[in-house]
C-alpha cells in the first residue's frame, strides 16, 4: 500500500493545469470518503474529520508557531497556536490534514515521510485543504451551486463554510468555476493601487483582455469609488484601512 500511495503522490505532484485540479479533488475524496459518510454536519468539524484520519488536534497555550503536523504512534498530532481566529485555525488543521497524505499508512508506527517536503507539495495541500472546506457537497447543501448572484456565493462561502476571503474566491472563480472574473487584496502604495502578492485568483478561462478589463474595472473602483460600477464588483474594506478585497466578476 505505502508503495502504491508513494507512486500516487508522485503521479499528483508531477500533474499541470487540469490534471492538477483534478488530482487535488482527488486527494480531498480520499481524506473526506470516511467523515461524509459519518456524518452531514456543515461546515466541516475538523475535530471529527481528524479523528477518521488517525490524527488529534492540540491547541498548547506555549506554542508559539501556526501550526505543525506530527506523526505519532498510531497516526498523526497537529498542533495549533491556540490564538488563530476561526477562519485561519481551520485553514491551517486542514493543511496540515492534508499533508497525512505524504506519510505511509498509520499502521506503520509511526508514519513516516514518502518523499522529502517540496514547495510543490505544499502549493498541492493548500489546494486541497480547499476541498476539505468546501467539498461538492457542501456546496450543493448551502445552495450554491446554480446560484447566479457572486454577492450570495461569496457571502455563504465566508459565512457559513467560514472560508476566508482568498480561499473563498478561488472556490468561485478557479476549483468550481461558479462565476468569472477576478480577486485579490488590494494595497495603496507610492505606484498607486496594486495586488497583494499570493492573494489573487483569476478564472482560468478568461482572455488577457478580459483580465485587463477586470483590472481596470477595478483600479477605477478603489481610484473613484463609483456608486454603480459597470461591473460586478464585492469590496470589503479593512477596518485597519490599509488594504480593500476586491471580487470583480464579468457582467
Amino acid at each position: 500500500m505505502n508503495l502504491d500511495r508513494f507512486n500516487l503522490v508522485r503521479e499528483w505532484l508531477a500533474s499541470h493545469g487540469d490534471s492538477w485540479k483534478q488530482a487535488a479533488r482527488e486527494a480531498s475524496r480520499l481524506l473526506l470518503e470516511n467523515y461524509l459518510r459519518q456524518w452531514q454536519i456543515v461546515p466541516v468539524e475538523l475535530d471529527r474529520l481528524a479523528t477518521t484520519l488517525n490524527a488529534e488536534v492540540v491547541r498548547p497555550n506555549d506554542f508559539e508557531g501556526e501550526a505543525i503536523l506530527m506523526p505519532k504512534r498510531g497516526g498523526f498530532r497537529i498542533i495549533v497556536n491556540p490564538s488563530l481566529n476561526r477562519v485561519r485555525y481551520r485553514t491551517s488543521v486542514a493543511h496540515e490534514l492534508a499533508h497525512t497524505l505524504f506519510y505511509s499508512e498509520p499502521s506503520e508506527s509511526p508514519p513516516r515521510r514518502l518523499q522529502e517536503q517540496t514547495r510543490r507539495e505544499e502549493y498541492f495541500c493548500f489546494d486541497v485543504a480547499r476541498h476539505l472546506l468546501a467539498p461538492k457537497a457542501h456546496l450543493e447543501a448551502i445552495g450554491i451551486l446554480n446560484e447566479s448572484d457572486p454577492a450570495i456565493v461569496f457571502t455563504r462561502l465566508t459565512g457559513i463554510l467560514l472560508l476566508s476571503r482568498p480561499w473563498a474566491a478561488r472556490v468561485m472563480l478557479t476549483d468550481y468555476e461558479l462565476a468569472r472574473g477576478i480577486a485579490g487584496r488590494w494595497v495603496h502604495g507610492d505606484n498607486g493601487w496594486s495586488v497583494e502578492r499570493g492573494s489573487s485568483a483569476a478564472t482560468p478561462s478568461l482572455s488577457d483582455r478580459e483580465k485587463k478589463e477586470l483590472r481596470t474595472a477595478a483600479v477605477k473602483y478603489l481610484e473613484f469609488s463609483e456608486k454603480k460600477p459597470q461591473r460586478r464588483i464585492i469590496a470589503i474594506p479593512e477596518t485597519s484601512g490599509q488594504g480593500v478585497f476586491l471580487l470583480v466578476t464579468m457582467a
